[in-house]
């Protein structure tokens, strides 16, 4: 079997598990009472918070790419995002560079690189959020101060852990290599501090994007339950068995975020399974306008 199939039929195996428990726990006739009383003033402002997410996203590319536009930057951004949220294993992620040779003449390589730091300095900021979350949550849930002191004590072991190893093989692997090259001759002081920047703010919006999504649909969770639930959702998709849309891993990733904060599995995957779907429409949307804009300047 080919490793493609392999990729399709573990993401079909996962659908059906996921629809199992759709139907196991009721989740489409729950649904439905959330639907119906949508707050739609929360969803515009849940669109519009993740609208900014997009031009943050592209205010860092344009730090490592300046000579394409921000405008340019954040419908292509719109295009990739929604691959990455529909195609199994990351797979999505291919899009970028391939848009940016197509469409700007940027090697492969170079945009490849510059993906792979955006991804680290999104994965610190998820970290960094995570961490301020649970020390916030704990002080309601006890059980959760463990958790807090060994989240910060795993994630300094494997920094250091990570810097060593990648400074020990920078020479051996290419990839690794193509990375410190980036930082040394591209990437200066001022530069890192505007990427930091961007990366804080658009996790920020983004949670708050996550924050109106359940207010829209009347779920009673604040700020910081939305960002320590979410973030679970969230790290599911660097999984290597990131199904078909995610669904069925994003949704077990929230649904073990809720389960955290004492909320039964049965309400969770309902509040899990709306909380996706409206923010693959949400992405769909910006990914059809994004489109046609990439679509225009290429003609």
């Amino acid at each position: 079997m080919t490793k493609s199939k392999l990729s399709i039929g573990i993401s079909i195996f996962i659908l059906l598990v996921f629809g199992y428990f759709l139907f196991e726990f009721n989740v489409f006739k729950n649904l439905y009472s959330i639907l119906n009383s949508l707050n739609f003033f929360y969803l515009f402002l849940s669109l519009s918070f993740y609208l900014f997410t997009y031009l943050f996203r592209a205010k860092r590319f344009n730090v490592i790419f300046p000579s394409i536009s921000t405008l340019d930057l954040l419908n292509v951004l719109t295009v990739h995002t929604f691959f990455n949220n529909i195609l199994p294993f990351r797979s999505g992620e291919v899009s970028f560079p391939l848009i940016l040779k197509k469409l700007f003449n940027v090697e492969v390589s170079l945009s490849s690189t510059g993906l792979i730091f955006i991804r680290i300095l999104d994965l610190l900021s998820l970290l960094m959020f995570f961490i301020v979350s649970t020390f916030i949550i704990s002080i309601k849930t006890s059980k959760l101060i463990l958790l807090s002191f060994t989240l910060m004590i795993l994630i300094a072991l494997i920094s250091i852990i990570v810097w060593k190893i990648l400074s020990k093989f920078k020479d051996k692997i290419p990839i690794i290599a193509s990375i410190f090259y980036f930082i040394r001759t591209i990437l200066v002081p001022a530069s890192v501090g505007k990427l930091i920047a961007f990366s804080f703010l658009t996790w920020l919006f983004k949670f708050f994007s996550f924050f109106f999504i359940m207010k829209a649909g009347n779920i009673d969770l604040n700020f910081f339950e939305t960002v320590f639930v979410s973030t679970f959702g969230e790290a599911t998709t660097i999984l290597p068995i990131h199904s078909l849309g995610g669904f069925g891993t994003y949704e077990a990733g929230l649904v073990g975020g809720f389960s955290l904060i004492g909320i039964k599995v049965s309400y969770a995957l309902t509040v899990a399974f709306y909380f996706h779907v409206l923010l693959l429409l949400m992405s769909g949307v910006l990914a059809i306008v994004g489109w046609f804009y990439l679509s225009r300047k290429l003609k």
